[in-house]
Parts: C-alpha cells; structure tokens; sequence
C-alpha cells in the first residue's frame, strides 16, 4: 500500500526531515483517502475535513493550478505515471513548494481505476539551499572586497596615492582590459607576494595622472 509511504523518511538535516504524506483517489466513488503526513502538508489534522479531489485541488497556487490539473486529466485518460514540483497554500494561507508523484492504476476494463501518490513539503529544504547559496554569494563579495583592498594598498605604496586614486588605476586597467576587477587585483596581489609588484605594476596600463 501506499500509505507505508508515510513512514518513509526525506532527510533535511541533522535531526530533521522534510513532511511527507500519501493519498489515494478512487475514480469510480470519487472517494479521496489521506495519509496523516497528508492533512499535516495541508496545515490540518486528521479527520479536521473530509478529503476531496476539489479540495485536494482547492488547495493548489492559483499560478500552479493549471498544470496539476493537466497531468491529473492526462494521467485520468491514458495512466501511466507522472512527477510535478508546485505550491500549494495550506489552510493559513501559508505557501509551501510540494513534490508529487502519481501513479494511476487501471482496472480489469483498461480504465484507470485510481490515483495513487505520494507528497513532500520541500519549502523548508529549499530554502535552507537558498540561504546556503545566498551566505556563499555573500563570502565572495567580501572575499573580493578583501582582494580588491589589498590591490588597492599595494598601487597606494607603489605610486604615492590615496585609496581613491588607487582603485582608479585598478578600475582603468580593468576597464581597458575588459577584465573584471577581481581578475585585476587577484593579479597584482599574486605578483606582490612573487616579489614582483613594480613589475607587474608597471606592465599595466596606468594612467599618466591618476
């Protein structure tokens, strides 16, 4: 049965997992069945409403509607399997990003006897990689803020300038170059720590008044 699915554990973290629940519709009753992993992704508890197909389908985003409904009537029509990533909103209101997979069954006459499926909530794991992305995306800016302030100390004690002035001769260079400014500094620390930052310094375009 597909309700054993309900056991199965989709991992989050240390200690965490992400919801999951199953569901059944039977086509000839129309009668719908959910899993308590089901009614908790809805922001309900078990037996709090009675599960429909139109509630089932009430709960989805309006922008994400459409395209549940089209798998659900192509999986209705000819069977066969199928996986969707959505949004439902639960019973607050609250947005959660969903992964589906259905399974319809054909009966003894070949029509598809019913829907089976599984559902995880997978809002908080997506937004745990969001952060993660977002914090790398963050140490790479002061990353290179840190590259950059070093360029920009090395050209202040080689040429006599102030800050200003230095991050000028970098941002020309990196503008005549069509290199990005990193790339540039990255450049001139590297050849500063081989000894050679005269060198490389004046190898690069600097202008005659910076």
């Amino acid at each position: 049965m597909w309700s054993k699915l309900d056991t199965y554990l989709f991992p989050l973290g240390p200690g965490a997992k992400c919801p999951s629940g199953t569901f059944e519709f039977h086509v000839p009753t129309r009668k719908m069945e959910w899993s308590e992993g089901m009614f908790g992704i809805h922001g309900l508890r078990p037996g709090e409403v009675l599960p429909t197909l139109e509630l089932f389908m009430a709960h989805k985003h309006p922008l994400d509607r459409g395209q549940v409904l089209s798998v659900w009537a192509e999986l209705l029509e000819g069977g066969g399997q199928g996986a969707l990533l959505h949004r439902i909103n639960d019973i607050r209101g609250k947005e959660r990003r969903v992964f589906s997979a259905l399974q319809a069954v054909a009966g003894p006459t070949g029509q598809v006897d019913s829907v089976r499926g599984f559902m995880v909530d997978v809002t908080q794991s997506l937004r745990i990689e969001s952060q993660d992305a977002a914090s790398e995306a963050i140490e790479r800016v002061y990353a290179h803020r840190d590259l950059i302030e070093q360029a920009k100390g090395i050209v202040m004690a080689l040429r006599g300038v102030d800050g200003p002035a230095a991050f000028d001769v970098l941002a020309a260079v990196s503008q005549q170059r069509n290199d990005k400014l990193r790339t540039v500094a990255e450049e001139l620390v590297n050849a500063a720590a081989n000894g050679k930052a005269a060198e490389h310094l004046g190898a690069l375009f600097i202008p005659t008044d910076p």
